[in-house]
């Protein structure tokens, strides 16, 4: 493969190791104890068919572990649901970011509701009570053994709260002993339940529901000492077309500047909505901090001008060595 000096990255890992020692420049400290666990993608094919966006390859774990100046390294695909009938059938078989698999006419005419979710782990890893999960945007959690990379199977809330898309970057109140995060239930009238986990329990309790006709794509959300952040870019979707249409997840949504950016500022305890502004459009995946100062709910996030840079991350462009122009900038925005 030729083209951009990164495209090595965008290629299928195929080896599983499991190395004692790697090489190392300089010296690492020798207090430096414990194990780093990541995901990422690291298939991009399966069979004969490809994944189309970068989001999409399959999930594979990777542990770094630090012990007497030296670090071991071990990765290991995640064999999820997803992973499992990929190999099983040697094509893909569930909807990822921006792939669809090729269905039947059968298959074409199921809800999105009645077709099986994706539970490739690839975005995030965090825990859940005392399981250790790999992390996508639909709420399917798949357990994992921290030190053999072992896949446990999926993780189970103990409760009802529906939904089909969420984030896999939840946030923890280390005050409260909780963690938060929130799940798009799309319908009718489609929903945003923000919930909170405490530490010692698989329960998720919700905290409040916000009503939206067209939701947004949120890849994160903010969290300060009092209050849980929810930003609505304008790239929304229909429900109706999600739910009924056979297009890639992300290829149903619709940059629509004209209704601007919304915050919505929900408090911890209560769950009142305490306020809802808006502000002008912008796009971003991260949030990197929010707090409370003045008066005023600080937020801070990596922003650009628009949602383009979803369409910069396919993997055709990115192979190709064309130029990757969407660069996020650190922006802070001042709620009063």
């Amino acid at each position: 493969m030729s083209g951009a000096p990164y495209s090595l990255g965008f290629t299928t890992l195929t080896q599983e190791v499991d190395l004692p020692e790697l090489a190392c420049d300089g010296r690492l400290p020798d207090w430096l104890r414990g194990s780093l666990v990541r995901t990422g993608p690291a298939a991009f094919e399966v069979g004969a068919q490809t994944y189309r966006h970068w989001f999409d390859g399959l999930a594979m774990l990777h542990r770094f572990r630090f012990a007497d100046g030296r670090v071991a390294y071990a990765n290991r695909y995640l064999r999820g649901q997803t992973y499992q009938a990929a190999m099983e059938h040697g094509s893909i078989q569930r909807g990822e970011f921006g792939t669809e698999p090729d269905r039947s006419l059968l298959q074409k005419a199921l809800p999105l509701r009645r077709r099986k979710p994706t539970d490739n782990g690839n975005v995030n890893t965090g825990r859940l009570g005392d399981s250790m999960v790999a992390l996508t945007e639909t709420p399917i959690p798949v357990r994992f053994d921290p030190e053999r990379l072992d896949t446990l199977g999926a993780y189970r809330f103990q409760d009802d709260i529906a939904g089909q898309i969420t984030t896999a970057h939840p946030q923890f109140d280390g005050e409260r002993r909780r963690l938060y995060n929130y799940l798009l239930e799309f319908g009718r009238s489609s929903k945003y339940h923000l919930y909170g986990i405490d530490a010692d329990t698989a329960a998720r309790r919700r905290i409040a529901s916000i009503p939206v006709r067209e939701p947004a794509y949120m890849h994160s959300f903010g969290m300060s000492g009092r209050y849980l952040i929810l930003t609505e870019f304008p790239l929304v979707v229909n429900p109706l077309q999600l739910l009924l249409g056979g297009k890639p997840f992300i290829e149903n949504y619709r940059w629509r500047p004209e209704r601007g950016t919304v915050f919505h500022i929900v408090d911890k305890d209560s769950g009142e909505v305490v306020k809802s502004t808006r502000g002008e459009p912008f796009f971003a995946f991260h949030h990197v901090n929010a707090f409370e100062r003045d008066g005023e709910v600080v937020v801070d996030l990596v922003a650009f001008p628009d949602a383009s840079v979803i369409d910069q991350l396919y993997l055709g462009r990115l192979r190709s060595g064309q130029p990757v122009t969407a660069t996020g900038r650190l922006q802070r925005i001042r709620i009063g």
